[in-house]
């Protein structure tokens, strides 16, 4: 197996995780946080819905738009990501993209690297930039699993 198709794997296995511990967060709990500053379980999964794009774009050179009219344009659209399967039908068209921009990238092109302004700004490998949205999963599995520990869900799902 090459890393093409390992991080294709991983990134879809952390998914799916994300999206297991997702539909067990009951629905009135949702948009619920457990303080001011901290995120809900949609904000959470609208992001994991959009973060395949986002690595897809950023690999293939898109130029990304993060000023306030793009990010009010992405609110608008994912406004309509009500629930866990919205969030999760989204995801799995993007993530689609994704697996099929990795499957086509040679192993010549890993060793690439592009700067982006993340960690403070610095050369990422073509590795990372397409590792990141199974990190970014991962992370999140982290936040959504916690919230439920908050509201008294205790579940290891």
């Amino acid at each position: 197996m090459n890393y093409q198709r390992y991080i294709v794997d991983a990134t879809r296995e952390a998914a799916q995780e994300v999206f297991r511990y997702a539909h067990k967060v009951p629905e009135d709990k949702l948009d619920w946080a457990p303080s001011e500053t901290a995120r809900t379980p949609l904000s959470i999964l609208r992001e994991v819905a959009w973060t395949c794009e986002w690595a897809t774009d950023i690999i293939s050179g898109k130029p990304m738009e993060w000023n306030e009219e793009a990010i009010a344009k992405m609110r608008e659209v994912e406004s309509a990501w009500k629930t866990v399967a919205d969030c999760e039908a989204q995801f799995q068209t993007r993530f689609d993209s994704f697996a099929a921009l990795c499957a086509g990238i040679g192993d010549e092109r890993l060793t690439e690297t592009k700067w982006l302004p993340f960690d403070g700004g610095r050369d990422f490998t073509m590795v990372e930039m397409m590792g990141y949205p199974r990190w970014n999963f991962t992370y999140h599995l982290g936040q959504i699993a916690y919230i439920q520990t908050i509201y008294g869900d205790k579940e290891m799902y």
